[in-house]
């Protein structure tokens, strides 16, 4: 195994994914999921695994919407997707290939797809879904769609209730083929900003109440230190002490792009080919990863983002994440409230509390077994108190 930082790792490399695979397959027996993740957890590979493992009895369709600018142009995708499953059903090919002549579309792939109109897609959608109830030797449909938050917020930007519609149609499908059809929904930009900004607008529904959310969380320790051993293992890299690729994996929260980030910049120094690997040489590189100013490992993302999440709320935001950030330790969130309102004194509790929970919800906070709260990544931290010019304090407030 090379490192890979960011890319497509093969599927053998991807490491202690195997329980998560097991029971997100489990859940879609029952129902659609929301699979929850920070970025750059391995979302994507579990994914990936997921797909390798279905049984052969299922249909697993993996597409990355994030670029889509329509519900057109998403209903056309679902079509060619689909298309190879059911391309040997003559009533849908008979469908298809009527509809494309009379409305003459895109083409996607070998699909000559029909260019309807938007009074039209979700007619079409529910036609081409039905198609698949006729299919026995099919016993289930899984769509993974990558990135569909931010599919909803483009078509949002442009046409808030085509995006309404949009949700609530692809509900009522998991509803009418209840059998068939299982959807995953991911994203690194959060869902529940998607449905926050569409009910400001009027929107009344409740979208995803009927999927699990499912989050991929870091890896746990055990296989966090493999990763760590397996990569220096396989690059010929030599641990100073037995305790070196636990430590690795501790100092950048379990999280694989890190763990690749670690041994890529190790094996930039031949000096790590030559000596044993010690702690100096690991702290070294994940300092340069987190206070470089080149961003390699794309932590200004962390900041950058608050302004699409938060909107009129980010100063507020950026106060109560300051906040928590210069704290040593955890605390309660009475005290955050207190530190952040110290700058913005006119909001009032509940803004702040609602404030806090999205925070908790977009990862940046965790809360411990006695309702405190820190950050919930110890690299994001480090680099949020070192970009931000925080000076740390004590949790009760001494500096």
């Amino acid at each position: 195994m090379k490192p890979n930082p960011g890319g497509i790792l093969q599927l053998d490399d991807i490491v202690g994914r195997d329980s998560l695979v097991a029971y997100l397959q489990l859940t879609l027996e029952q129902q659609s999921v929301v699979l929850v993740a920070e970025r750059r957890t391995g979302k994507t590979h579990v994914l990936e695994k997921f797909k390798a493992a279905a049984p052969k009895n299922w249909v697993v369709i993996k597409r990355d919407i994030g670029a889509v600018r329509s519900a057109t142009e998403f209903v056309q995708y679902v079509m060619a997707d689909l298309y190879p499953h059911l391309q040997a059903t003559t009533n849908f090919r008979n469908w298809l290939q009527s509809l494309g002549e009379q409305l003459g579309g895109a083409q996607i792939g070998p699909v000559k797809l029909p260019n309807f109109s938007t009074k039209q897609w979700k007619q079409v959608l529910g036609d081409t879904i039905a198609h698949l109830d006729g299919i026995n030797a099919i016993e289930r449909v899984v769509f993974l769609w990558d990135e569909l938050p931010w599919m909803l917020e483009i078509i949002a930007s442009q046409n808030p209730q085509e995006a309404m519609e949009l949700l609530d149609a692809l509900r009522a499908l998991r509803q009418q083929h209840a059998q068939k059809i299982r959807m995953v929904f991911t994203g690194s930009l959060g869902l529940h900003h998607i449905v926050r900004g569409l009910k400001a607008q009027g929107y009344n529904n409740t979208p995803v109440n009927d999927m699990l959310s499912i989050e991929v969380a870091p890896l746990l320790l055990p296989d966090a230190a493999r990763l760590v051993e397996r990569l220096f293992t396989d690059n010929r890299l030599v641990a100073a002490t037995p305790d070196i690729h636990e430590q690795t994996a501790l100092a950048v929260d379990c999280i694989p792009f890190y763990i690749h980030h670690v041994v890529s910049a190790l094996l930039k120094n031949p000096a790590s080919l030559q000596k044993p690997v010690d702690t100096q040489a690991v702290n070294a590189v994940i300092s340069h990863g987190i206070h470089s100013s080149d961003n390699p490992w794309d932590l200004q993302h962390y900041e950058e983002r608050t302004l699409a999440y938060y909107g009129k709320q980010r100063s507020e935001c950026l106060a109560l994440l300051d906040a928590v950030a210069s704290s040593m330790a955890t605390l309660p969130i009475a005290d955050a409230i207190r530190r952040a309102k110290a700058v913005y004194p006119l909001v009032d509790q509940q803004q702040w509390l609602e404030l806090s929970r999205l925070l908790e919800r977009d990862h940046y906070f965790q809360r411990d077994e006695d309702g405190k709260i820190g950050f919930k990544f110890t690299v994001v931290k480090r680099w949020w108190v070192w970009h931000r010019s925080l000076s740390m304090v004590q949790a009760g407030g001494a500096a």
